[in-house]
């Protein structure tokens, strides 16, 4: 994955453009795209500053709203199915996938247990 233009290029390139240059012009001369020039410059006259605006990092979870609520039903039924989940959101207006639901479980330290394997046959 790529990485941001640095602030002294973002900086040069808005000079530029100030200076009277045409975006294609600067574009050349810094070796960019003629869009990457517009974004910059737009940035620069709606918010003053060329600081590249965050790039990659944390997503948070859907379901952080409600997780004491899923922690209880969790706590309650440890059996409980993504589908039951799923259901039990579904009712209280909160709409979410089963994997919204099992990312958040895991976040949350639950792991799907399964049950104990009954006396294993083993063939020589």
């Amino acid at each position: 994955m790529g990485k941001p233009y640095s602030e002294d290029l973002r900086r040069g390139i808005v000079q530029g453009i100030e200076a009277g240059h045409s975006y294609e012009e600067v574009a050349d001369l810094y070796g960019v795209s003629i869009s990457s020039v517009s974004r910059f410059v737009t940035r620069w006259r709606k918010i003053g500053n060329v600081t590249p605006a965050k790039f990659g990092g944390y997503k948070g979870y859907a379901l952080e709203r409600y997780r004491d609520r899923v922690t209880r039903w969790v706590v309650a039924q440890p059996d409980i199915t993504l589908a039951e989940l799923q259901s039990r959101l579904a009712k209280q207006k909160v709409p979410v996938s089963q994997t919204a639901i099992f990312r958040f479980l895991r976040h949350l330290d639950f792991t799907f247990k399964k049950k104990p394997a009954r006396g294993r046959t083993r063939s020589s």
